[in-house]
């Protein structure tokens, strides 16, 4: 990472062999992390001082898709408390499992995505065996058995599991 601007004369050392010069450079786009984009001491500020013509744009893609990671996660944390909430039987399974119920989150509330996460944060290991048991064990249609599963793969992810426990 260039913190500093001996590390900017590392990445021009690397273009060089490729025949790259940044004085012919005319435009840098790069996440809006502070170390790749920073206007003051990031690569976007070392590259400018270099050469005022390599205008730094804002790459907003990289912005726009963690939206959409987002509102996956929130979507498999709603189908949890659907799943669960839509058949008596399943629900007693979870309460078997978990003390605490899922929570539902509302369209208009924000802060129930908060609680909707808080519970599967701190039972998501208890989740995991309701479903686990709801898949192997439980008398229960072929749909089910595969909701469980599919439901099992989602929420195990490691996005899924660090947006659970960075929440």
């Amino acid at each position: 990472m260039c913190k500093k601007k001996e590390d900017l004369v590392e990445i021009l050392k690397k273009i060089e062999p490729e025949g790259l010069d940044i004085k012919n450079c005319q435009g840098q786009s790069y996440d809006n992390g502070e170390t790749m984009a920073g206007k003051y001491q990031g690569v976007q500020a070392h590259i400018s001082e270099s050469n005022p013509l390599a205008k730094f744009v804002p790459y907003t893609a990289y912005t726009l898709n963690l939206v959409g990671v987002m509102a996956g996660y929130f979507g498999t944390i709603n189908c949890l408390y659907i799943y669960f909430s839509v058949s008596t039987n399943r629900w007693e399974v979870l309460l078997k499992y978990s003390p605490l119920a899922l929570k539902k989150e509302s369209d208009t509330r924000w802060s129930s995505r908060r609680e909707a996460v808080t519970v599967v944060h701190k039972h998501l290991d208890k989740i995991v065996e309701a479903l686990n048991h709801l898949a192997l064990y439980a008398v229960s249609s072929p749909e089910t058995k595969s909701v469980s599963v599919s439901l099992l793969k989602s929420i195990q992810t490691f996005e899924s599991v660090a947006f659970t426990c960075f929440r």
